[in-house]
């Protein structure tokens, strides 16, 4: 083949591609679908109301080439697994960013948490799918789960707010009834032996079904009352707040609010 022949077929080639850009030969960085930020648009991005995790990269660095595909992997994995979590990447030869964060080393991934600009965290492990993943599980916990745990909550009060809640409390008084009954007879024999000075009494439960008698005898000594009043003084507290934890909503409004 001559020389005039190899400049004819160049010379196509070049038309080719001035005529159809979409077929030129990109670069490494550029086959991405991962928006690439720039000085102009960082902060736009980083700073707001979700996650974002950052890869610092230059067009130079061979082992940020080699790590383009499992980012890239990373990225189509989180775009149905999170959607409080953003994907990005910054060039780093011409940005200022770089520079003001003191990335010098590349590729470098940084952890941005929502309404801070400050990384919180840097990625150390391997560079694989499967472990940019592992990682942000560990240190970007779900950022809407306070607002689930609201609804939930809100769920739960609509729930009960039918006539539930007087079930349940009926329910949970009757079970401690029975205990409260016991622990006023008990104080009530304390307070016998108190006023007589006796330090012993014998307590006797009789079975009708039976002529004998069990004869249960409980030596009363001033140990013994200050831990039944103490038992007794425990038992009204974790009773209050039992109470008062499931039914702290009891007087919230019974109708249902609607979203329009």
């Amino acid at each position: 083949m001559t020389n005039k022949n190899i400049y004819l077929i160049f010379s196509l080639i070049l038309i080719f591609q001035m005529i159809n850009p979409s077929l030129s030969i990109k670069e490494w960085w550029e086959e991405t679908k991962i928006q690439i930020l720039n000085d102009d648009n960082f902060y736009d991005v980083v700073g707001k109301d979700k996650y974002v995790v950052v890869k610092f990269f230059t067009k130079w660095c061979m082992y940020c080439k080699l790590m383009a595909p499992e980012y890239e992997k990373f990225y189509e994995l989180y775009l149905k697994k999170r959607d409080d979590i953003l994907i990005k990447k910054i060039e780093c030869s011409n940005n200022k960013v770089c520079i003001d964060y003191g990335i010098f080393a590349f590729p470098f991934v940084g952890l941005f948490f929502p309404g801070s600009k400050k990384l919180k965290s840097v990625f150390k492990y391997k560079r694989s799918a499967d472990f940019f993943d592992k990682w942000i599980t560990l240190v970007a916990p779900k950022k809407n789960l306070k607002s689930n745990k609201k609804i939930e909550k809100e769920e739960v009060d609509d729930s009960l707010a039918g006539g539930n809640m007087t079930e349940i409390e009926d329910y949970i008084t009757k079970q401690f009834s029975s205990v409260k009954k016991d622990l006023k007879n008990v104080l009530k024999h304390i307070d016998e032996i108190t006023d007589n000075g006796k330090k012993e009494i014998n307590l006797v439960n009789t079975n009708e079904d039976n002529d004998d008698e069990d004869v249960i005898e409980i030596k009363i000594t001033p140990f013994l009352i200050v831990k039944v009043i103490l038992f007794f003084f425990l038992f009204k507290i974790v009773f209050y707040y039992i109470k008062n934890c499931l039914f702290e909503h009891h007087s919230l409004p019974t109708k249902i609010h609607q979203k329009n």
